[in-house]
Parts: structure tokens; C-alpha cells; sequence
């Protein structure tokens, strides 16, 4: 991964059908990767995925739901049959259910329950699964979206605190990973892409898709010996946890 010249490589996008998993499966594809698309819608899915490969680029679609397990090990599988390996898994997709108004105290925990069953349980079980292929490629990389809601060195904002603590989550399961997989050939990041213009950051969100994947990018396409693992980043630098 020492340029930006993918070619044999396959990367695994969750949430690509839209926003920031959309832009990255584009931009990697672009770079003549293999891009697995996993999304939960199969119409919008097929949407994108033609749309890809009219243009050219070689993709492909897998369908799950990460809030359910049996759909991510069925993914797997499909997967695990075609490749022998991969070299990039991109935890992308992600949910906020809440409205800015929620408190701890009057947070549903239903709502809770959901948005961690997708945000954490369904993030820590694909890392899980594909931990297999991961390890199996020459040197791989899994980058988790996080948010600087998640971070523990900021002051709070005092809001989604639900979604905030998902992220906290995710921070945590980065920083265990890392270290489980140190001695490994497996490199293990969280990152915050910013507040984006997507459906979850909203139109009022002052950076644009293509600021929000540069990190990422980033991260797939620098030289390992460049890059900490078990850190956190954003614009490209390590932030505090």
C-alpha cells in the first residue's frame, strides 16, 4: 500500500450504498481495488453497484444488516468462498437515533439497545468474522468510524448521548484490537471523519464527503511503517482517546 495504485487489492465497505461508504467505495475502486459493498438496502445497493460498474469499476454487492448477526456471517461466507484474502475492512456505517434533545436520563433505552446492537455488537462481530482473511493477506488494515463524540479528553456536548457512547465503545474495541493483534500483520485504527453533509451529519455540517474520506484514504494508502496502530485519527493526525 505504499501509493495510491490499489490494484490486487480488496476492501470491504459497510453502509456503501450512501454518503462517506459511497464516496470511499468510488474512491478506491477509482484506484483500481476490488470494493465490497455490504449494505442493508439490496434496492439501492443494486442502484450504486450499477452505477460503478457502468462506469467501469469493480465492485461488488453483498447484503446485510448489521443489527443482525446471521446476516453478517452469511456475508462471510459469500465472501470467504470468492477471496482468499482481504487486505482493508472499513467499519463504516453506523446509526443516530436520537434526537438532539436526549439526555441520559430520558434516553430510550431501546433505542440504546439498537444503536449499539449496530454501532458496537455488529462492528466487533465483522471484525471478528473477517479477522480469518485479514490475517491471511500480506499486511491489512481495519479502520472503525468513530466520531469526537466518542472521545473521553473533550468536554461533552451534552447531547446524542446514546450515539456517544456507541463511539466511546468503538474507541475502546480499537485500542483492545490493536494490541490482541500487535505481533500481527494486521493494523487497527478508529477515525473521525468530521461533522460531514450526509444524511446522519445533515445539510447544516460545514465539510463536504470528500473532506470526510481524506483521512481514510489516508489510512489505506499510507506506508504501514507510517501509521500507529491502535490510535485515533482525524485530518490525518493522531487524536487523544
Amino acid at each position: 500500500m505504499e501509493n495510491k495504485n490499489l490494484k490486487g487489492k480488496t476492501i470491504i465497505v459497510t453502509g456503501a450504498n450512501r454518503g462517506l461508504g459511497k464516496a470511499m467505495t468510488y474512491a478506491f475502486a477509482k484506484m483500481d481495488a476490488f470494493v465490497y459493498m455490504i449494505c442493508r438496502d439490496p434496492i439501492m445497493g443494486k442502484q450504486v453497484e450499477k452505477e460503478f460498474i457502468d462506469q467501469g469499476l469493480n465492485v461488488g454487492l453483498k447484503i446485510a444488516d448489521l443489527e443482525k448477526i446471521e446476516d453478517i456471517g452469511n456475508v462471510y461466507n459469500e465472501i470467504a468462498a470468492e477471496k482468499e484474502y482481504v487486505d482493508v475492512l472499513i467499519n463504516n456505517a453506523g446509526v443516530n437515533l436520537e434526537e438532539p434533545e436526549t439526555r441520559i436520563e430520558n434516553l430510550d433505552l431501546n433505542i440504546l439497545k439498537r444503536t449499539m446492537d449496530i454501532n458496537f455488537r455488529g462492528l466487533l462481530y465483522t471484525c471478528q468474522k473477517f479477522l480469518y482473511l485479514l490475517k491471511n493477506a500480506p499486511e491489512a488494515r481495519i479502520i472503525n468510524f468513530s466520531s469526537g463524540l466518542g472521545q473521553l479528553t473533550v468536554p461533552r456536548m451534552g447531547y446524542y448521548p446514546g450515539y456517544s457512547i456507541s463511539k466511546t465503545t468503538v474507541n475502546a474495541l480499537t485500542k483492545n484490537l490493536a494490541y490482541e493483534l500487535k505481533d500481527t500483520n494486521v493494523k487497527v485504527f478508529s477515525m473521525d471523519p468530521g461533522w460531514i453533509k450526509t444524511r446522519l451529519g445533515g445539510p447544516e455540517a460545514p465539510l463536504e464527503i470528500e473532506e470526510g474520506i481524506d483521512t481514510t484514504i489516508y489510512l489505506v494508502t499510507e506506508p504501514a511503517e507510517n501509521l500507529e496502530t491502535g490510535e485515533f485519527y482525524k485530518e490525518r493526525k493522531i487524536l487523544g482517546w
